[in-house]
């Protein structure tokens, strides 16, 4: 069976239905004068600027229903946290490791709800002051009411250094005078979690 090629028109077809396109989109914004207009268009306007041609209206229809994808943000999924587990079960399913080790903040809303995450880089870590400005100015800036750190890691012993609980109270104790609350810092793997609040450590 012989087999038929992907498309048996010229580049110079493609080349016009582009340009049309183009001419088409011109005198669409000639047409309007302002943004919301754009999202007011009844299928009568589209064929009207589009000379009701009707390849050139179902290009113009397209354009702008993607037009419309990229203006409208779109709503996430709520997340809200109520215990360790639950930061636990987001973290596996929404962010992936980028190292051996990956550090990341979690930024949550006056009701517990994930709004924000943002991974912090090692460098950041190796001064309190650094890593205190790195993590509050995040949390600031995307107005949460309290946060969660994450120390995420492929594998091997999770369990916190002395310094590391030390640090992570440092922290939370510039969460309660900044009057934004570190809840909890974790470690964790694929298989395995360490809650500082479940142990008292925070």
């Amino acid at each position: 069976m012989r087999k038929q090629p992907f498309t048996g028109k010229s580049l110079h077809h493609h080349i016009l239905k582009e340009a049309q396109l183009v001419d088409t989109l011109d005198t669409l914004m000639t047409t309007v004068t302002h943004p919301q207009q754009l999202t007011d268009l009844t299928e009568e306007d589209i064929q009207r600027i589009a000379g009701n041609d009707a390849t050139a209206t179902k290009q113009l229809r397209a354009t702008l229903q993607l037009a419309h994808l990229f203006a409208v943000p779109q709503r996430r999924p709520h997340f809200t946290v109520r215990l360790p587990k639950d930061v636990v079960r987001y973290c596996r399913e929404n962010i992936t490791s980028c190292g051996e080790r990956n550090t990341f903040l979690i930024g949550l809303n006056t009701k517990n709800m994930i709004t924000t995450t943002e991974c912090i880089p090692e460098e950041t870590m190796q001064s309190l002051t650094t890593y205190q400005r790195a993590v509050f100015r995040h949390l600031v800036i995307h107005k949460c009411a309290s946060g969660i750190l994450v120390h995420r890691y492929d594998d091997g012993d999770i369990h916190p250094s002395q310094e590391q609980i030390g640090l992570s109270k440092q922290i939370a104790e510039t969460g309660d005078v900044v009057g934004i609350s570190i809840l909890d810092v974790l470690h964790l793997t694929d298989s395995d979690y360490i809650s500082y609040k479940e142990h008292n450590w925070l």
